[in-house]
């Protein structure tokens, strides 16, 4: 006999300005701490200069050391380097920059802002990161869902809410799922893919991650 439904259960986590906020507690991640200072910004070699004192034109994270490579692409683009391999950095790009603990870099050819999380480029959108602008907190309305055997993919699971810092400032990030089985539309928890008779009666489990600009 088939069972009903499949439950999900939403485990909450906020990534920004260099602190990890865990149900509700903030606190500097043990271990991971960011060489270059905020403000640091690197431009491709005949670019405009820095606007920082980073005459080496490097960013220093726990990944690495990033640096600019030529040539640069169709759309003014240049590879980003991490350890100097285009493969390691994946992304081309026209700056990069430390702001809230974070590595960004800016794009010609989206236009949009990308930052490194979980040694993976996530955009963030065409608004500049703004320094002291962080998540603080992740709610989820519902935060545990029981859902139809047979929902279709975009099924709605739950709505996310970010809090913010200063209170008020709108949050203009990303969300990621540590689960490729759910995904966001705007700032719902949506199904990537519908839901399989092999997905009767088993509960999978998400981190929901903010990452702010």
């Amino acid at each position: 006999m088939r069972k009903p439904f499949v439950a999900l259960a939403l485990a909450l986590a906020v990534a920004t300005a260099g602190v990890a906020a865990w149900a509700g507690n903030v606190s500097r991640p043990l271990g991971v701490p960011i060489a270059s200072h905020d403000g640091t910004v690197i431009t491709p070699p005949g670019g405009s200069q820095p606007t920082t004192a980073a005459a080496l034109g490097e960013i220093t994270t726990t990944e690495g050391t990033w640096t600019f490579g030529t040539p640069g692409d169709a759309n003014g683009d240049y590879p980003l380097l991490l350890n100097g391999s285009a493969a390691g950095g994946g992304l081309a790009a026209v700056s990069a920059q430390v702001t809230n603990g974070n590595l960004y870099a800016f794009t010609k050819a989206s236009r949009h802002y990308w930052c490194r999380f979980n040694r993976a480029w996530v955009d963030v959108g065409a608004m500049a990161p703004a320094e002291g602008t962080v998540a603080t907190k992740v709610t989820l309305n519902p935060a545990h869902a029981r859902t139809p055997d047979n929902a279709p993919a975009g099924t709605v699971l739950a709505t996310v809410e970010v809090t913010m810092l200063p209170p008020g400032a709108p949050f203009l990030g990303a969300l990621v799922s540590s689960n490729p089985l759910f995904t966001f539309r705007g700032m719902n928890v949506v199904l990537a893919r519908a839901y399989t008779r092999a997905d009767n009666g088993k509960i999978y489990t998400a981190r929901i991650t903010a990452l702010a600009q």
